[in-house]
């Protein structure tokens, strides 16, 4: 498994309506071979910082998979005129409860 972490900055003011679109956006990214599952968190000390983590069963899976396909032009499309900056990593489990 490898988790997918993007953290996004959004441009100010625009926070709730990035969240309803961002509830309808994921469905591109939940409909890709590979998807497991993902959880959308918000920063608590900066009002426009989002923070998402995407499991997938392996790195190709989102890479390969879901980043050259056009859900993910789909998803860029839709989250584009929210987002002022976004960084993404991939991190790999150590241990889990």
């Amino acid at each position: 498994m490898v988790i997918e972490k993007a953290a996004f900055i959004v441009n100010e003011g625009m926070e709730k309506d990035f969240e309803e679109t961002f509830m309808k956006a994921v469905q591109y990214i939940s409909a890709s071979p590979g998807f497991i599952s993902h959880q959308l968190t918000k920063s608590i000390e900066t009002e426009s910082k989002y923070v998402i983590f995407v499991e997938w069963d392996s790195l190709a899976a989102h890479t390969e998979g879901f980043m050259k396909s056009d859900r993910f032009n789909e998803f860029v499309s839709l989250m584009d005129p929210f987002l002022k900056n976004v960084e993404m990593e991939h991190l790999v489990p150590i241990t889990t409860d």
